[in-house]
Formats: C-alpha cells, sequence, structure tokens
C-alpha cells in the first residue's frame, strides 16, 4: 500500500476510500495506553462498526505522513516517554502539534534531529503569513512539562489568532529527548550544569561579551542541538521578527510561588507582563511579589527584569537572544533581533505540587495569546 493512500493524525482520517477494505483488514489501531487492537481476522462489517470507537481511543498508525508531505518521526506513536508525573506522552504531543499542519496549513520545519534517536525531532510550525510575529516556546528543560502539555490543549485558540492574520512561529517541544525521561538536559540525569549538563536554549555563542561586547560570549555552542535550536530563531526572525515572545518555563526549586522574567525594551508598568501575572494568579498560582530569585534578582510585583546587578538580564539563553540588538553570526557582530518584550513564565513545580494546575496556569495564558498580542501592539 503507498504511504500517501493513508493520512492520519490526531483523530483525524484521511482515507483513499478505495483502499478502506485494505485498511480495515490490515491496519492496527494503537491508543495512546501502547495497546494494538488487530483487525487483521475481523470481518469488515465488525472492523467498520469498531473503527470509530478505535477512533476515540487514539491515532491510528499504517503509515507516518501527513497532509504536507512532511515525514513524522519514526515510531513516533509508540515513544517511552517518562510518566509518574501524569504528562502528556510524546506521541500524543507530536499528533497534536501536527494538525496545525494538517488542519490549519501552517509550515512544519524540523529543526534538529538527534542522530542516535531520529524518533525525537524538535519541530517548529510557523504560519504562512510573514512578519511581524508571535513566537511561543515551551519544554526547553525536560522536567518542565506544563508548557507543552499545555501548548498542546490550546491549539486552537492559537490557530484562532493565525487565522485572524497574526504571523506565528511555535516551538512547543524543544526538548523532547529530555522530556521523555524527566531529564532537565538531553545528555545527561544531572541537574547542574556544572557537572556537564548542557541547554538546548544556550545563545552564548551568538551574543556579545559582558565586557566590550567586540565578540561573542562563548567561542563555540554549548551542542549541536542548542546551535541547531538558537540558529533556528536567529535566521527565522528575519522574516518573522519578533514583536513577543511567550517562553512557557517551570521551577522545580521554587517552593514561594511562580514569577516571570522579562527581557526588553520596556520593563516598569508593562501591561503585558501585569495580565500574565494576574492570569496565573486567576489560576490559583502564587506569585512572588518581593524579595529575590536564587540567583539573587530582585523579584518586583512578581517580575524579574534585573540582575542582581541591577543590569538587564543577561542569562545566555535563547531569550536573551530574542531581545539583544546586536548578535554576532560567523563571528562578524550584526543587528539582532531586538524583540521588545520577551517573557519567560516560571510556575513553581517543586515535588508534589499539582501538575494540573500549572498546565491550566499556562493554558490561562495561552488561551488570552490574543488579547497579549492585542496589548503589545497597542503598546508604544
Amino acid at each position: 500500500m503507498p504511504r500517501s493512500i493513508l493520512l492520519i493524525w490526531d483523530h483525524k482520517v484521511f482515507i483513499d476510500y478505495k483502499s478502506l477494505k485494505y485498511i480495515l483488514l490490515r491496519c492496527r489501531i494503537l491508543n495512546w495506553t501502547g495497546h494494538y487492537y488487530k483487525m487483521r481476522e475481523m470481518k469488515p462489517p465488525l472492523a467498520a462498526r469498531l473503527l470509530p470507537a478505535f477512533l476515540m481511543l487514539g491515532p491510528i498508525s499504517c503509515h507516518d505522513r501527513i497532509a504536507n508531505g512532511s515525514t513524522l518521526p519514526a515510531s513516533s506513536r509508540r515513544l517511552p516517554t517518562y510518566s509518574t508525573d501524569g504528562r502528556m506522552p510524546l506521541d500524543q504531543l507530536y499528533s497534536r502539534f501536527a494538525s496545525l499542519s494538517t488542519d490549519h496549513g501552517w509550515q512544519t520545519d524540523t529543526v534538529y534531529a538527534y542522530p542516535d534517536d531520529d524518533r525525537l525531532p524538535v519541530l517548529s510550525w510557523r504560519t504562512p503569513l510573514k512578519g511581524k510575529a508571535i513566537w511561543i516556546l515551551a519544554g526547553i528543560h525536560g522536567e518542565e512539562p506544563a508548557g507543552p502539555n499545555a501548548i498542546a490543549h490550546t491549539l486552537e485558540n492559537i490557530s484562532a489568532l493565525a487565522d485572524a492574520g497574526v504571523p506565528i512561529v511555535l516551538l512547543p517541544m524543544c526538548n523532547p529527548k529530555a522530556y521523555s525521561k524527566n531529564w532537565r538536559y538531553p545528555d545527561t540525569p544531572e541537574r547542574d550544569w556544572r557537572k556537564g549538563g548542557h541547554s538546548v536554549g544556550d545563545a552564548e555563542y551568538l551574543l556579545p561579551d559582558l565586557n566590550a561586547g567586540d565578540a561573542p560570549r562563548t567561542p563555540k555552542p554549548a551542542g549541536p542541538d542548542s546551535e541547531a535550536l538558537t540558529s533556528y530563531a536567529l535566521r527565522l526572525s528575519e522574516s518573522y521578527p519578533p514583536l513577543l515572545v511567550l517562553d512557557l518555563h517551570e521551577d522545580e526549586l521554587s517552593t514561594e510561588g511562580g514569577y516571570i522574567y522579562f527581557q526588553g525594551s520596556v520593563s516598569k508598568n508593562n501591561p503585558v507582563g501585569s495580565e500574565i501575572i494576574h492570569l496565573l494568579r486567576s489560576s490559583g498560582i502564587p506569585i512572588r511579589l518581593s524579595g529575590k530569585t536564587r540567583f539573587g534578582e530582585p523579584v518586583e510585583d512578581g517580575m524579574v527584569s534585573r540582575d542582581d546587578q541591577g543590569l538587564p538580564i543577561r542569562d545566555g539563553s535563547i531569550d536573551e537572544l530574542f531581545a539583544s540588538t546586536h548578535v554576532f553570526r560567523n563571528g562578524k557582530k550584526i543587528a539582532g533581533p531586538a524583540a521588545p518584550a520577551v517573557f519567560v513564565v516560571e510556575t513553581p513545580a517543586f515535588s508534589g505540587s499539582n501538575l494540573v494546575q500549572r498546565v491550566a496556569a499556562h493554558s490561562a495564558i495561552l488561551a488570552r495569546v490574543g488579547q497579549l498580542w492585542a496589548i503589545k501592539s497597542a503598546a508604544p
């Protein structure tokens, strides 16, 4: 059976009906728990009656080609995923994200594919319409599942904003390898970066040094995945200039409440930041209104915009990259994306915290993404 005959993704079926008999008799239907239901021995009438019920359980998998012709990760429907905290399995996440292509015509890019496991690519989705855009990122750290799960639950809200004519770039799972194991970094279970791990969002090799600013902060990328992700963001920023960036994170060490980081041109009386704080509090997330982070950064009304020396946040991350007015590419200093508003949401994810509530909090932000865009667009 040709691979192009059957296009099935996220409970939505696109079938060449001439092959329906083959599908009913030969395909195996897989639900998200990993159990197979073999229809091979069923008679066609019985199989036809059972098909809708199987569709309610999860995606059908005979082939792995989606409507725009992109190839999905091999065996993605059976990806092992850490599940103790109740996070959504990777196969479901890939499935739901892919609906942006199959149902809404978004373009899919493979940002990075791990050479030792091509089932776990870092994928991006973007609207065909280019221009000043909203960028949404999640899953930079694998032990922070609320962001990717919230995106999977609010795709209709995000796509509705695109339908209204707003360019969007979505990187919903930046570190699938670590997500699958509940690791922070892709290459080690060690949480401390000083002991060998590297962040996929590390952009220091593109950022000016902290002294004269006439050379890159580090001579080379932290890893091939971080190089791929950050160079992709820098390259695509040329055709999708970031006006508003939302990077969904969690803080597993914070027991005092959530907060947000801000990088950009307006830190005081920021209406978008105030609305994000309001949405977090309305979702039941306690907010740290004052004090300092564990890095010594002052918290003001739930927002962190300065480091421990009173200077703008310079953490070497992809978020700083988006906000930077100057960056380095191929050894040359060039104009950076200079995003005026970059927000990093941090929900408290300490042991025993409620993932369902954290996902709901991130979902509340994404459900209002159109309102956040309107606020930012109206701001000077």
